[in-house]
């Protein structure tokens, strides 16, 4: 069943680490406000909690690997990045802005790259082999890609509401994020068509599952129609808007990527964790 708790703590730690990496980037826009960066440190801090029961000591796949260490490295990192996130959280809403900006910043960039560091080890615990094969840098890309695509959607998606209320912002810092999104989009068909073809060969039950032979093709396609192909078009949707500066219709189309991307990435690790398919 999808419902499996790793797919959830996968989403969650990929959405934080993907998300807080691309926002020390927004630093350089003076139109981001404080509520944006109050309102993102609090998802973030309670999604990478949410990974950290899910992935955690509860987790199977961590428990089951006692010889290397590297389940408990991944989850220290991991809880390493929620420390981060409780700082950075209380710079954000205790200290003056002129200050918080300045401090929250690295203490954001220190967070996000622990928690990315958390997402290569979960993807080499999960796949119980710390070797880099081809598959597994294939597996580490997938899961980098993943982090940041999901990242990327959600900020973009959520900064687009504030163009609801005031028209009149800056349209670069969107313009960026749905950039951001777009090369992302762009990098998952890359992968995900390349992986297709490989696994067409090597994978034993894939070509049953892309004709529709077997009920894991229905998990193949939802991961390739609406996760990879669907996601790339309603970023290129969202990408021309943006262009012509209409805000308001880029932030319904982000709306529709979020959710195409959400579950492409929940398709893609279910069939990863069940059935060992990278796609």
């Amino acid at each position: 069943m999808i419902f499996h708790p790793n797919v959830f703590g996968l989403l969650l730690l990929q959405t934080t680490a993907g998300g807080a990496f691309f926002m020390t980037f927004l630093y350089r826009y003076p139109s981001i406000n404080r509520s944006f960066y109050r309102l993102h440190g609090l998802l973030f801090l309670l999604a990478s909690g949410g990974a950290l029961f899910a992935l955690g000591p509860s987790g199977l796949a961590f428990s089951r690997v006692s010889s290397d260490h590297a389940g408990a490295t991944t989850v220290y990192l991991v809880l390493g990045g929620t420390v981060g996130l409780v700082l950075y959280n209380i710079l954000i809403n205790f200290i003056p802005w002129d200050r918080s900006r300045k401090l929250s910043r690295p203490v954001l960039n220190l967070s996000g790259t622990l928690l990315l560091g958390a997402v290569g080890g979960a993807a080499l615990v999960l796949n119980r082999s710390l070797s880099l094969s081809l598959s597994g840098i294939l597996l580490l890309l997938t899961f980098f890609v993943g982090a940041f695509l999901l990242g990327s959607v959600l900020l973009a998606m959520n900064w687009g509401h504030f163009y609801l209320t005031n028209p009149t912002l800056p349209i670069e810092p969107l313009a960026f994020l749905v950039r951001t999104l777009l090369i992302m989009t762009v990098a998952t068909a890359l992968l995900s068509g390349g992986m297709t073809v490989r696994d067409w060969s090597l994978q034993p039950g894939f070509a049953e599952g892309l004709l529709l032979e077997s009920f894991q093709g229905l998990y193949l396609w939802g991961r390739l129609l609406i996760g990879v192909l669907g996601g790339l078009v309603i970023a290129i949707l969202a990408y021309k808007t943006v262009r012509m500066h209409s805000t308001q219709a880029a932030t319904g189309l982000l709306y529709v990527a979020l959710l195409m991307i959400l579950f492409g990435e929940a398709f893609s690790r279910f069939l990863f964790l069940n059935l060992g398919i990278l796609v």
